[in-house]
């Protein structure tokens, strides 16, 4: 009987380890990357701002990612890699108008992801 009731606690722990799916990640999926916002527009047309602006979560992919900046005069980032999925970046512009430039974010596997940023436009 206590040979039978061991049994049948192992196995109603197998089963409900087995039934959490695993392989998951709260982040998001390893084969998308994901970005808190696509786009960005600050100042209003022909009045470029200047100052901190906001703040930008990644999710998914396969961290660390990696940020390129397309207009290092007209925009700053207080990071160039982002070490985990959640974790963020924030832009500064400097005053600079700009209409649609692209920071990217590539993650360790290759995928991409984009924010088109305008300023004063």
């Amino acid at each position: 009987m206590k040979r039978t009731l061991c049994t049948l606690s192992f196995l109603a722990a197998l089963l409900s380890l087995s039934a959490c799916g695993g392989g998951g990640n709260e982040s998001g999926p390893p084969e998308e990357l994901y970005l808190s916002a696509t786009s960005v527009t600050v100042g209003v047309t022909g009045i470029c701002a200047a100052g901190v602006g906001p703040q930008i979560h990644i999710y998914g992919g396969t961290p660390p990612y990696k940020l390129a900046n397309s207009v290092p005069q007209g925009m700053t980032l207080n990071k160039t890699v982002v070490q985990n999925s959640g974790d963020s970046f924030v832009i500064t512009f400097t005053g600079v108008c700009m209409d649609s430039m692209p920071i990217t974010v590539e993650d360790q596997m290759g995928l991409l992801a984009r924010v088109s940023v305008s300023n004063g436009v």
